[in-house]
């Protein structure tokens, strides 16, 4: 792309956005779309065209070079100015909009319960659900609102206890009353397993598996959605949330709460905008939601 002063191309500066936000190729991938290898050749001819190299390649993922700082700097200001540009084109709905970030399955989790959610607020309103997205930064207004598993970092940022997730093993009941060492200890070496992919492996209960597994898993499956799905259809064990799990008349859960997999749900927001009342609201919502179902995320320690 020969660069003119004057005449920039904003996709480049979108996608550049997105990669330095994500911290590397692949994780940029849901929010622009593209494939690894486009995102890397359309990276590299922005570059190219700027004379300027914007990021460090590492193995572990893509790293801001001191221009590539310097742009971001001045991109940002950009972005947040197109996202009041998308807000005015919606101004045909008068409600105010949050935006909520969290994990897959409380996505899921959440979108179930909106409905309730909405009318505890009387329709007033609007939710985004931003799951399976990434880490998005409350800091710089990425999100309004975020449910996460460990206590943000940041300076001016709020989080409020919102209970605690325990995880399980489960199957379909077909498979459980076909494989009798399910409810054993033999599992680990007798009976069919449902798995994440190597790049979709990530938290704790991946490492579990890859250390109490004895047998080669049976099905991999690159979403969360997919490997819920073919242990519902009895291929095998898989590790879930209690919250799910319990939440899916198709599976039962063959063993008790798995040690050292739990963790503490936090509700985060950002300092300053957290006193604004839809934020507000929203956020007395979510709290009430979680602390109905307390009892769904932390499961009875009986199988």
């Amino acid at each position: 792309m020969p660069f003119e002063y004057g005449k920039i191309n904003w996709d480049d500066i979108r996608l550049f956005l997105a990669i330095a936000k994500a911290g590397g190729l692949s994780a940029a991938i849901p929010e622009t779309g593209l494939s690894a290898p486009t995102l890397n050749r359309r990276i590299s001819e922005f570059e190219r065209a700027l004379g300027v190299q914007l990021f460090e390649r590492k193995a572990k993922g893509y790293t801001l070079t001191g221009a590539g700082q310097d742009l971001l700097e001045q991109v940002e200001p950009m972005a947040e100015h197109a996202r009041k540009i998308g807000l005015w084109r919606e101004g045909l709905d008068p409600r105010p909009r949050v935006r909520i970030a969290c994990g897959y399955w409380t996505g899921v989790y959440i979108a179930r319960n909106l409905a309730a959610l909405q009318n505890s607020m009387d329709g007033a309103v609007r939710i985004d659900i931003l799951s399976g997205a990434g880490f998005l930064n409350l800091s710089r207004r990425e999100a309004d609102l975020a449910v996460r598993n460990v206590l943000p970092s940041q300076q001016g940022l709020a989080r409020r206890r919102i209970g605690r997730v325990d995880f399980a093993l489960y199957a379909a009941p077909t498979y459980l009353d076909s494989h009798p060492d399910a409810r054993t200890p033999q599992r680990a070496k007798t009976c069919d397993w449902v798995v994440p992919t190597p790049a979709a492996a990530t938290g704790v209960s991946a490492r579990w598996l890859s250390q109490h597994l004895e047998r080669p898993a049976s099905i991999t499956c690159d979403t969360p959605h997919a490997l819920l799905e073919s242990a519902c259809a009895g291929a095998g064990l898989c590790v879930l949330p209690c919250f799910v799990g319990e939440g899916d008349v198709r599976l039962q859960r063959c063993s008790e709460t798995i040690e050292g997999l739990g963790h503490t749900q936090w509700l985060v927001s950002h300092d300053i905008s957290r006193k604004e009342r839809p934020i507000r609201r929203v956020a007395a919502a979510l709290y009430d939601l979680f602390a109905r179902d307390l009892a769904l995320f932390m499961a009875p320690d009986t199988v």
